[in-house]
């Protein structure tokens, strides 16, 4: 019986083990990936995704927010956080993903935010997307 629970254990943990690779497979790549006070542009075409990845190490407490107003009402860029391996702390991206569906030129500016701080930001990355 006991050798049972262990056999029963060890598929669930590998089928979580699984469906974790298979999720983080999914995301979509990247279209820019920018460090604090960097900025950068990306062309895309109408209805396709765009992502932005943002790098951060989840164990800090900071995070990546875009500015809200202007360009991102009408982007509505949703974020995620894709750490990169299973450590508690371990680095990864922010990714903030949208799917543009009217031509022209936007301005999007990602703020990284200090823990339990409102208004305040050390830092800024900032990305022009043409759609075409």
């Amino acid at each position: 019986m006991r050798l049972i629970a262990i056999l029963v254990r060890s598929t669930i943990a590998l089928l979580l083990l699984s469906l974790g690779a298979a999720s983080s497979s999914a995301q979509s790549t990247c279209s820019i990936t920018l460090n604090t006070g960097e900025e950068g542009n990306v062309t895309s075409k109408r209805g396709e995704i765009v992502t932005v990845c943002l790098p951060l190490n989840s164990g800090t407490g900071y995070s990546w927010q875009v500015q809200v107003g202007g360009d991102a009402m009408t982007l509505q860029p949703t974020s995620s956080f894709e750490r990169n391996g299973t450590i508690p702390g371990a680095s990864g991206v922010t990714r903030f993903t949208m799917k543009p569906q009217t031509p022209g030129d936007y301005t999007l500016v990602f703020m990284l935010v200090p823990p339990g701080v409102t208004g305040a930001e050390i830092g800024r990355a900032f990305v022009g997307l043409h759609i075409q």
